[in-house]
């Protein structure tokens, strides 16, 4: 029921100022204090909270990577699209996991230094495993959804942010997310991210162009 709640929380924040986005001065909203045109990319690792064993071979962490990237339709409506993957293999064996998403953000403007996000959209897993050259595959798909907080901590140079993400999927863990970005020259910035589940946790360092 919890889950349910939530799906809906965040369907409705996003859902809910689209017919707002054709009349935005006389609503309030305001526009958004960060850019969401972007393109970017990172690199990381993973690490399960227990050691996955498979055919006697211990994985302890996976390598990870990934490619991203939005557009801005109008002051709080932005679309975008991610794919991952996190990988690691032994003398026999092998483990990937790739994912893709297709996610639509509504940044609301909270004073002149904060964006509240909140996200829907669908995401996309699979899971291949293989041991001497034989590998068996499973894959899944849902609904996502998440809210996320951007907050200028000095503008144009430091930005810091945070939130939580899941999915309808009935197995699924919740997600923490925090993060730092730092800005040089007016377009770009590096990032660190760090997030958190039941699961796993993951550390990622990566680059981000703003238009």
């Amino acid at each position: 029921m919890r889950k349910r709640n939530a799906v809906a929380l965040t369907a409705v924040l996003a859902m809910t100022t689209t017919p707002l986005l054709a009349e935005e001065t006389q609503s309030g909203i305001g526009k958004s204090n960060f850019s969401y045109s972007t393109v970017g990319g990172y690199l990381g690792r993973v690490t399960p909270d227990e050691e996955i064993v498979f055919l006697n071979e211990v994985y302890e962490d996976f390598g990870a990577a990934g490619i991203n990237g939005a557009v801005q339709l109008a002051d709080n409506l932005a679309i975008g699209a991610s794919a991952g993957i996190f990988t690691n293999e032994g003398n026999r064996t092998e483990i990937t996991n790739s994912s893709i998403s297709l996610n639509r953000f509504v940044p609301i403007p909270i004073g002149d230094r904060v964006d509240l996000i909140p996200r829907v959209g669908y995401v996309g897993n699979e899971v291949e495993a293989c041991a001497d050259n034989i590998c068996a595959t499973e894959d899944d798909s849902a609904l996502s959804y998440g809210l996320f907080t951007r907050i200028w901590v000095v503008p144009g140079t430091l930005e810091i942010s945070g939130g939580f993400s899941d999915s309808d999927e009935e197995n699924s863990d919740s997600t923490t997310s925090i993060g730092a970005a730092l800005w040089f020259r007016e377009h770009h910035s590096i990032e660190l991210n760090v997030d958190q589940n039941d699961s796993f946790d993951a550390v990622t360092v990566g680059y981000r162009y703003t238009l």
